[in-house]
């Protein structure tokens, strides 16, 4: 098969989220059979792909399609993209950014991880909101061969918010990466955060965000009731972005715990693997989410979890979580207080997120996408051009 891919999130300077999830699929992708042709991923982009990004056991090519200078209103989607694949034979455009686009002549598939964007986001402008929430429906309606999504969840969202037939989506859920750990104990990993951060208290780690579905508020105001309880457990809070920096420095003054919380922006790899080591408990409050890989990072780290049990989560964590109210600041520290208080909790969890990691491989991921894939070829008959 020739797959063309939307493959802008690669170009983007932070590997986050979709750009993960791409990444990750063409590294796992499936080896054909011995004598088939090979299949070809063609990563259409604006800005240059660093070659780290573009690993796969396909074979792999990238084309770099320029805007129109100074357009604005999304061109690239409508019309830079489609004028480029008018006239070359491919067999499937992969949309992997929740945006179908509006080409035609080929099978497409699109995966929408998320409803995010039209239920959660305030659009800065009737126009963005014209565009979310009624044309990138209509284009997945129109366009879409087949929609892949990560959850049940997000599978019922998607039916209801995009008027998408439920029969046409396909539920894969997502692999998580378990990339041999950076240290060989949670003590190791402890000496590495003194030594870089002067991280010195037991930690509970959340990861935070401005977006209030994050949850990051929720956070505080539990580890607030956790800190009057145990004096001896600090809170970090990674990944913020740097212009939230400020504002959750506020609001941890106003709490009076900037002896007791770190606030970091995103971490390297190295830093991040020692955070899910060195951590007592990892704590996932979002009340909205298509899928979640962070706690299973988590457990891949072998740290116990406390978890909301909102949106797609309870999918994913399983019985391997302390599941909350994540709307209740009080559950929320009841929670992590039994988790930290028992040895036995830990020990349970610990087990049982192991457990359930297995669930989630990219190399089956790789595969349904690919068996998705073919489907919608055969369907559409043989390529032209």
């Amino acid at each position: 098969m020739r797959i063309v891919v939307d493959a802008r999130v690669l170009s983007l300077p932070e590997v986050r989220g979709i750009a993960s999830y791409l990444m990750e699929i063409l590294r796992a992708w499936p080896d054909v059979h011995a004598g088939a042709q090979r299949d070809e991923f063609v990563l259409f982009t604006e800005d240059p792909i660093p070659d780290d990004r573009c690993c796969s056991s396909a074979d792999v090519r990238v084309v770099q399609v320029p805007s129109i200078r100074g357009s604005r209103f999304r061109v690239w989607d409508w019309y830079c993209l489609p004028a480029a694949l008018n006239t070359r034979g491919y067999d499937l455009l992969w949309t992997p950014a929740n945006t179908s686009l509006p080409v035609g002549g080929l099978a497409q598939v699109c995966t929408i991880h998320d409803t995010i964007v039209q239920e959660c986001l305030s659009p800065r402008s009737l126009f963005e909101r014209f565009v979310q929430r009624v044309v990138f429906p209509y284009w997945a309606r129109r366009y879409a061969d087949r929609v892949i999504t990560v959850s049940n969840f997000s599978a019922g969202r998607i039916a209801k918010v995009f008027g998408y037939k439920a029969e046409q989506i396909t539920v894969v859920p997502n692999g998580a990466t378990f990339a041999e750990l950076c240290f060989d104990s949670p003590e190791v990993a402890r000496v590495f955060l003194r030594e870089k951060l002067g991280i010195t208290l037991r930690y509970i780690l959340a990861f935070g965000a401005e977006s209030p579905w994050k949850n990051t508020q929720g956070v505080l105001d539990a580890f607030r009731l956790v800190a009057a309880v145990n004096p001896d457990i600090g809170l970090i809070i990674a990944g913020l972005q740097p212009r939230a920096l400020p504002e959750f420095s506020g609001l941890v003054e106003a709490l009076g715990l900037q002896e007791r919380v770190t606030l970091l922006p995103f971490t390297d790899r190295t830093t991040r693997d020692a955070l899910y080591q060195g951590a007592e408990v990892f704590l996932y409050p979002s009340l909205f989410e298509g899928f979640g890989l962070p706690p299973l990072e988590a457990m891949a780290a072998g740290t116990p979890v406390v978890a909301s049990n909102a949106a797609s989560i309870p999918e994913v964590v399983g019985d391997a979580a302390v599941l909350v109210n994540a709307r209740e600041a009080d559950e929320i520290a009841d929670a992590l207080l039994r988790v930290l208080e028992s040895v036995e909790i830990r020990a349970a969890l610990v087990d049982a997120g192991r457990r359930n990691i297995r669930r989630f491989t990219w190399g089956e991921c790789a595969q349904r996408h690919r068996a998705v894939f073919a489907e919608m070829v055969d369907k559409r008959g043989p390529r032209k051009g």
